[in-house]
């Protein structure tokens, strides 16, 4: 049995673990207060292979806004905010020395200070070694800090080497060509709507999270940026195909059942089913009439009535059709009053028509309350990243069952506390948090309402993309 809900699934897990890899092997921020200040380059304690590298931190205030006349760069105790070369603005400082300037080899130190709008202040400051006479690194090490990354990117590398070496040995071996492999192998819907979809967002996810992590200066939430972009790539075809696909079954399934009431009508004046569907083919209008033509044919060519009945309700998908349609092929083999059968089962499926469109009606109010429920938690994390600059650190001595431990002092134990995380990481998590809400939001709607998560796919990607949207409005 196909099951093509599969590869989303495991594109979805596997942007996740990519995001996980970013996330874990990502620096600590240095500064903890509403200030954080970040080197990009050179990293600390790293090596410059230069005399004139390119000096960059970056810098953001969730108390305030920074100026950058409040900004200053001091490079081994020499003021070079005002230097030609040196680059401020509201989000980085930049300083490459000019040659006049260059620096020795040997250690070098870089302390950035920062002033906000509001009063606060922070300083930062960090060291590198300039050593122009040490091996270069590797070039086809593009990032020394994500392992996940080239892991992924080696995989990917080997899975394509066997793939054309198989490709070559088919050649060889069979005298493949790729034009008689389609000639009898038509291409399938779900290649183009989930498979090459599926494969270009793994590429672009991989690409896009080298390039984010090798480029300074990037925004805090690029990397999400990256993977959302890449599930659009990879998952808005296959669900726009699942609601196209879900769509056209229910037109078909009005369709057929107003089909049964004509060809019950057809039977009572005295027609045949076979010549039923002759003489309704003339006449029908809606989305049966190509399929009737077909069928029409089929009778014409002398095929037995079951069969074409059978051929052509299976292009529309529908277990409800197929049902009914099996239904009227035992009851025009049987004979006896088959206008009378096919009247009923008309009208049968006329009713359950009636009744799930009535049930996807009553079903518009829950989808909006997991809607709404999804506004109020986003709501929520928005407050706390607010009001996060003014929280202190947590204490949690009482969780060891010693009252005195939370009082600071019995048998000279010192209170453990719980370090607040920084405002950047804090809206990083809880942007990550909102990602992996809104995916599953998304699929228990589609579960809930159609019974199949696929149908909750577009719910998903609306959900972040409305989440996207929303950080990128509060926190620009």
């Amino acid at each position: 049995m196909r099951r093509p809900w599969i590869l989303p699934a495991l594109l979805a897990l596997l942007t996740v673990l990519i995001l996980f890899g970013q996330q874990t092997g990502a620096a600590a921020v240095p500064h903890a207060g509403p200030i954080v200040i970040t080197p990009l380059n050179p990293l600390p304690e790293s090596v410059a292979h230069t005399q004139t590298p390119n000096i960059t931190a970056t810098y953001t205030d969730s108390a305030g806004q920074i100026l950058p006349t409040q900004v200053t760069m001091i490079v081994d105790g020499l003021d070079v905010t005002g230097i030609e070369g040196t680059i401020v603005t509201s989000k980085e400082v930049s300083y490459t020395p000019p040659t006049i300037l260059k620096l020795k080899p040997g250690n070098h130190t870089v302390t950035v200070d920062v002033t906000d709008s509001a009063g606060n202040h922070a300083e930062y400051s960090w060291g590198f070694t300039v050593n122009i006479t040490a091996p270069a690194p590797n070039p086809l090490v593009i990032l020394n800090s994500q392992g996940p990354l080239l892991e992924i990117a080696a995989g990917a590398a080997i899975v394509a080497a066997g793939t054309g070496g198989y490709i070559l040995y088919l050649k060889r071996t069979r005298r493949f060509t790729f034009r008689k492999y389609f000639a009898t192998h038509p291409v399938q819907k779900e290649y183009v709507v989930l498979y090459v979809p599926a494969v270009a967002a793994f590429i672009f996810i991989l690409l896009g999270l080298i390039f984010v992590s090798g480029t300074p200066g990037e925004p805090l939430l690029a990397p999400e940026y990256v993977v959302i972009i890449g599930l659009f790539i990879g998952l808005l075809a296959f669900a726009a195909d699942a609601r196209r696909e879900k769509q056209r079954r229910r037109a078909y399934e009005r369709a057929f059942a107003q089909f049964l009431f004509e060809m019950a009508d057809a039977m009572r004046g005295g027609i045949d089913p076979a010549k039923s569907i002759i003489e309704l083919s003339k006449t029908s209008g809606n989305v049966m009439r190509k399929d009737l033509r077909i069928a029409a044919d089929g009778i014409r060519m002398g095929r037995p009535f079951d069969v074409v009945l059978q051929t052509m309700v299976a292009p529309m998908r529908s277990t409800l059709i197929q049902r009914y349609a099996g239904l009227i092929s035992d009851a025009a083999s049987i004979g006896g009053e088959t206008s009378v059968v096919v009247y009923r089962a008309a009208k049968d499926m006329d009713d359950f028509i009636k009744i799930e469109i009535e049930r996807n009606q009553q079903l518009v109010l829950p989808v909006a309350v997991l809607y709404i429920a999804f506004g109020v938690l986003m709501a929520v994390l928005f407050s706390l990243l607010f009001i996060a600059p003014s929280l202190g650190s947590i204490n949690i001595s009482f969780l060891n069952g010693n009252p005195l431990n939370s009082a600071g002092g019995a048998g000279g134990v010192t209170p453990t506390t719980v370090p607040r995380l920084s405002p950047a990481a804090l809206k990083q998590r809880f942007f990550d948090l909102m990602l992996i809400n809104s995916m599953g939001t998304g699929v228990i709607i589609g579960a809930f309402t159609e019974g199949k998560a696929r149908y909750g796919l577009l719910h998903s990607l609306a959900l972040m993309a409305a989440t996207a949207i929303a950080f990128a409005i509060v926190f620009p």
